[in-house]
């Protein structure tokens, strides 16, 4: 009778034991835990065909736009235009970077979009602004050796003799979406809300296996602009039109 006595106050023990096992989280435990709120995947979007402005280039450039020199000397760069094209012959040795800006345009949210067409060697890049102000402008590059690169340029860093540019990714990143080497291009860039997006040739690019969409709000209205840009090479290459769309 003792015996089964003793084993019964020592399984009741067990018992006991057992039900305590998992560690109590007390109150400050509980409070100090972090979340994150969950974020939607990026989808892809299709681009606008709602045409607000085109620009076939058959006024002289110089009524509606005006040229900044980036990097480079403004003698290096020749300039036509011929049967609705806007020609840029770049010469070397330096690395230049050109940009025109619209004069009488400012946009909050819009898609500037361009085509363009490369005549000579392939280390080159087109270019396309949006929100562009004296603070700086968003940016984004093609070239006809197949890639592409998404910018912020910062006009106070600039001033400051720093670089001016902040690449939302990688150096360079290589699409098949590009047609390279003597193939026309059709790009755009989408300034809406706090967000950028890219298309090359009617098709919104990806990165990371995802629709490209890039949240800044940095810059939140101003111009559109387009530019040239060589790297110690000659280049000769032409824009066949600019439009703007709304997004």
């Amino acid at each position: 009778m003792k015996t089964r006595t003793i084993f019964a106050i020592i399984m009741a023990a067990v018992l006991l034991v057992s039900c305590n096992v998992a560690p109590k989280v007390s109150a400050k435990q509980s409070s100090d835990m972090q979340t994150t709120a969950l974020k939607p995947e990026p989808t892809e979007s299709v681009l606008s065909d709602d045409l607000i402005l085109r620009d076939e280039f058959e006024d002289d450039i110089n009524k509606n736009w005006g040229v900044k020199v980036i990097s480079g000397l403004e003698d290096q760069l020749i300039w036509s235009q011929t049967n609705g094209k806007f020609r840029l012959e770049i010469q070397p040795p330096n690395d230049t970077n050109f940009a025109f800006f619209r004069k009488d345009t400012s946009y909050n949210d819009v898609i500037v979009q361009a085509e363009v067409e490369n005549y000579g060697q392939l280390d080159n890049a087109f270019s396309l602004m949006c929100r562009a102000s004296d603070a700086g402008w968003y940016e984004l590059r093609i070239s006809s050796q197949g890639y592409y690169e998404l910018l912020r340029y910062d006009q106070y860093l600039a001033a400051e003799g720093k670089n001016a540019y902040t690449n939302f990714v990688e150096s360079r990143i290589g699409s098949t979406l590009i047609n390279s080497g003597l193939d026309k291009n059709v790009f755009a860039l989408s300034c809406q809300g706090t967000q950028l997006k890219v298309f090359i040739n009617g098709e919104q690019v990806y990165y990371d296996k995802r629709p490209l969409t890039i949240e800044d709000n940095t810059y939140s209205g101003g111009t559109i602009g387009f530019g040239a840009l060589s790297y110690g090479k000659e280049v000769d290459i032409t824009f066949n039109y600019i439009e703007t769309l709304k997004p």
